[in-house]
């Protein structure tokens, strides 16, 4: 390409500069003609009687409900004397994600750097502008606190997430290359000081020691420098499996998730139904793919199944039914634990036919171009057909996280009390009762969902703008 060319291609992809001011931008776009400007003044009348009414009703209502309540909105009924696991628990996900999103994002800016592209790195004002939803909701959960505790603690989380992501960044290379690894292993000890070391908390350690191992040893397999990669290999593998050594030694028990509640509880069972939904849905939408009849069928009967039954009636069953058909000498696992199991796959199921549309969109000569290079099937799927696809289904995934994250007020159903379930039962306080204050709970209510929603909205966005998604 020649010097006038790039030329005309920068000019292309250069903002232009605008010389427009606020009163012109609004006399160009909101009153250049006489149907704008009658559109205009109405819908402004609206909004102004809107915002004042919002007001007034906000000013004149009676709000003491949130704040009696406020700690069975967040934590349900947790005691205590156990709230140093919830606090030391929350402080450890801050650290580990503080630190393992810093260095990774270090990582990227080093990759950007080596090919001669140029990123900006994130700061501050760019984590406010992302996170801004979140952080009010955050504001006014510490506006309605009775007591310092609260306060204290939100004030530290917020220093420890600024303080992380300066440690993340002036990480060494070798230590920052091992950012996924920390993150899913500083997640563990997390549950582990809440929940304690026994059951799911010892599974999930096995399966995160196992898949460390497995992207290890691919990696070395892959035909990398067996010196470089002995420490390397060797050192995940050890650690991994320290880590399900140490969770299964230890022991210890903590406060299960089955006594979980409030806002805790939303947010766990909406990250434990994506985190285990999205491996379970790839694998059925590769084996609806499969030429396999078995596999084939398999997957195409669960995800026609699962996606044909409401949500509410497979938790019904998970609660009621499913323990009849438990043997007398099984332990029949815990009521929240086989709804989070039902929330999982009726995710996974959803995910499933997701994914499969992006495969589909993924042309089929990058399949036979890597054949034709030798490449194996589990190397194709991971590296050429799976990360196209994926890119390709970044809304219509979010919205099925949005759409799971606001599915778990239904667990209410079965007799667990999540954030949505406690605007009944604080009405039904005696000194509620009869007031008329559902209004205000389910106000409450309603802007601890939207903040979270939004917030993963914006992230989808932002992902595709980064991955230029839909642009040629």
């Amino acid at each position: 390409m020649t010097d006038t060319a790039e030329a005309k291609e920068s000019a292309k992809l250069a903002p232009l500069h605008s010389d427009t001011t606020p009163a012109k931008w609004v006399k160009d776009n909101l009153f250049n003609n006489v149907m704008n400007s009658i559109i205009t003044v109405l819908l402004g009348v609206v909004v102004v009687f809107l915002l004042v009414q919002s007001f007034g009703w906000i000013a004149n209502e009676e709000w003491e409900i949130i704040r009696v309540n406020l700690r069975n909105f967040m934590i349900g009924q947790f005691p205590s004397d156990q709230l140093w696991r919830l606090w030391t628990s929350a402080f450890v996900l801050i650290a580990t994600f503080g630190i393992g999103t810093s260095a990774r994002a270090h990582n990227s800016h080093d990759d950007a750097a080596e090919k001669g592209l140029v990123i900006e790195r994130s700061s501050l004002l760019d984590l406010l502008s992302r996170f801004w939803p979140i952080l009010v909701f955050v504001a006014l959960v510490v506006s309605f606190a009775k007591t310092w505790p609260p306060v204290l603690g939100v004030i530290a989380g917020v220093s420890g997430i600024v303080v992380t992501r300066f440690a993340g960044w002036a990480l060494p290379a070798p230590i920052r290359s091992r950012a996924i690894p920390m993150m899913a292993i500083g997640t563990i000890v997390s549950l582990a000081v809440l929940a304690g070391t026994s059951g799911l908390v010892a599974l999930s350690a096995g399966i995160v020691a196992l898949a460390i191992a497995a992207s290890e040893l691919s990696r070395f397999f892959e035909g990398s420098d067996p010196k470089s990669t002995a420490i390397r290999t060797g050192g995940p593998i050890v650690i991994g499996a320290a880590t399900l050594f140490i969770v299964n030694a230890v022991g210890f028990e903590g406060y299960g998730w089955e006594d979980w509640g409030g806002l805790h509880l939303t947010l766990f069972a909406t990250v434990v139904g994506i985190a285990s939904g999205m491996p379970i849905g790839m694998l059925l939408a590769i084996g609806r793919r499969s030429k396999l009849p078995v596999i084939k069928g398999f997957c195409v009967v669960f995800i026609e199944f699962v996606r044909g039954v409401p949500l509410i009636s497979l938790l019904l069953f998970s609660s009621f039914i499913l323990p009849l058909l438990f043997p007398p000498s099984v332990e029949t696992p815990e009521t929240l634990t086989r709804a989070m199991i039902v929330i999982a796959l009726f995710s996974a199921a959803y995910i499933a036919e997701i994914i499969r549309g992006g495969l589909q969109a993924v042309p089929k000569g990058q399949t036979e171009a890597a054949q034709a290079s030798g490449m194996s099937a589990a190397k194709i799927q991971r590296l050429i057909v799976m990360p196209q696809a994926l890119r390709a289904v970044i809304p219509a995934m979010v919205g099925q996280f949005i759409s799971l994250f606001k599915d778990t007020s239904l667990i209410a159903t079965i007799g667990v009390a999540e954030f949505f379930q406690y605007v009944a039962i604080s009405n039904s306080q005696p000194e509620f009762l009869g007031k008329g204050l559902q209004l205000v709970t389910y106000a409450f209510v309603a802007v601890g969902y939207w903040s979270f929603a939004y917030t993963m909205s914006k992230e989808s966005r932002r992902l595709e703008k980064q991955l230029g998604v839909g642009v040629r």
